[in-house]
């Protein structure tokens, strides 16, 4: 076989960047990840050097085709957002979707605009802290001279999948699974959503929305013709395509995603999404997610719990039960909970690290059973198996965990790096190598978790889970016990 069919896949998370080439028949022959990180600047700022993320799209691109690629696809985190010049340099620092500065910008909102917020779901959702929608306004109230500049045309201002695009190729384009998560491009139509744009006074300079599968121009003879959010790709990758599919990744956040078939606003902090987007033909699903997942696994890492992942799995599949770690590092966007922070419950003089790293699975695992649950209940059932992957879905413990606490056979693909094997797969469409219904059709499974728990044993752990959550939201509202000790 020749190095005339493979693919190179550039998969861009908010910790790192990797990069995976494929051959004609979808088996990876190469990966490598560069570690890109972020820097907390202030109380609640998270930014990432959009500079040195550029540069190291472009090295990747450049070693994908060493590697014999001629096609290139590209997968991004989502809902972050930054501004940069005509001529591709960045004008500030990517503002990561885990940032917290959108606050300061609906707290300032006009007393009507917080009056329409109150009265409409969907505008709750688009102006709250976290919607790119909101950056992008603190951005313009921010940095001198970047209204103006982006009004004109000089300038540009919009989510990270645009800019590394633009500094590809010179494309000003942004695909559908991207754009409709912005708050300002409606996922029926894609048009712009003119209330959003009036309420919060941003300049109408929107790149083209185009398909997941595309002529996004090339670079250095390196033809880019995938461009999607990572989080579908995953998606994608495990054939979660028809109604009632369902599947999640486990990286820096845990995200689960059910295809619903058609938009469905389902409300409760719950995001509608484009899941695909070919021949302007869409994809709908809901998605519900937890900010801190991997991340908190590192934090206990960092923290001396254990020094490997190895010692990770042994210490928590020899702990006993009762330890919780509530996933809230974040807060939570279903149920709508900002202002709830991590939490330790059920310590007691045996508990040991093993207790504790336990914990994080059930933390973990209960709030994804919980966002099943409240999406099984705004859009019908999900069908089974749960698909998971992603970093910690290559722990057997967290995955049989998940089991017990969803209900739900939990599926591991071979490979657990879905947003690459997604984006490849979509490559291999562009080809004419894959037809859009074996895009639908999953992989085998490498191995399948069955729930150990009864019916009433997983209801009960629910009811009291969600007990827990209220009891939280509570306190997260009192500012003193929430973090002013």
């Amino acid at each position: 076989m020749g190095d005339e069919g493979r693919y190179g896949v550039v998969d861009v998370g908010t910790t790192g960047v990797k990069l995976a080439v494929y051959d004609e028949s979808l088996s990876r022959i190469f990966y490598e990840r560069v570690s890109v990180g972020f820097e907390q600047t202030a109380s609640g700022y998270v930014e990432q050097d959009a500079a040195k993320l550029a540069e190291v799209v472009r090295g990747f691109a450049r070693k994908a085709k060493s590697l014999g690629a001629r096609k290139l696809g590209i997968c991004t985190y989502r809902a972050s957002v930054l501004a940069w010049s005509r001529e591709g340099l960045p004008l500030t620092n990517v503002i990561t979707w885990i940032d917290g500065r959108g606050r300061e910008v609906v707290e300032r909102l006009p007393s009507y605009v917080k009056m329409l917020r109150r009265a409409s779901g969907a505008l709750a959702q688009i102006l709250s802290p976290d919607s790119p929608a909101v950056l992008m306004r603190w951005l313009l109230d921010h940095v001198a001279g970047l209204r103006e500049r982006v009004e004109r045309g000089d300038a540009y201002l919009w989510t990270v999948d645009s800019y590394l695009l633009y500094s590809l190729t010179g494309k000003y384009y942004s695909d559908a699974t991207n754009a409709a998560l912005t708050g300002l491009i409606h996922p029926k139509d894609l048009r712009e959503i003119d209330i959003v744009f009036d309420l919060l006074k941003l300049p109408r300079r929107t790149p083209e929305v185009v398909d997941n599968v595309v002529d996004a121009g090339s670079f250095e003879g390196l033809d880019v013709s995938v461009l999607i959010a990572d989080q579908q790709a995953a998606s994608v990758a495990v054939g979660a395509l028809r109604e009632g599919a369902i599947e999640s990744v486990h990286g820096t956040g845990s995200f689960v995603e059910q295809c619903t078939g058609k938009l469905v606003m389902a409300g409760g902090g719950l995001v509608p999404l484009i899941i695909l987007s070919l021949d302007g033909q869409k994809v709908y699903g809901v998605e519900g997610f937890v900010r801190t997942t991997g991340s908190i696994v590192e934090w206990l890492r960092g923290a001396g719990f254990f020094s490997s992942y190895e010692e990770m799995e042994g210490l928590a599949s020899k702990a006993g039960r009762g330890v919780l770690v509530v996933p809230a590092f974040g807060g939570f966007r279903c149920p709508r909970a900002p202002d709830v922070r991590g939490l330790i419950c059920g310590l007691s003089l045996g508990a040991g690290r093993g207790e504790v790293v336990a914990g994080v699975a059930w933390g973990v695992a209960l709030h994804v059973a919980y966002l099943v649950w409240e999406i099984g209940r705004r859009v019908g059932a999900a069908r089974d198996p749960l698909w998971a992957s992603g970093g910690y879905s290559q722990s057997d413990f967290f995955l049989q965990v998940l089991a017990d606490a969803t209900g739900f056979r939990v599926a591991r693909p071979a490979d657990v790096e879905s947003s690459c094997r997604g984006v490849a797969r979509l490559l291999a469409l562009a080809d004419g190598r894959l037809s859009k219904r074996d895009l639908e059709e999953p992989p085998p499974p490498q191995r399948l978790f069955e729930p150990r728990t009864t019916r009433g044993e997983r209801e009960l752990m629910l009811e009291k889970y969600r007990e827990l959550l209220e009891v939280l939201r509570k306190w997260g509202r009192n500012p003193f016990l929430s973090g002013s000790f």
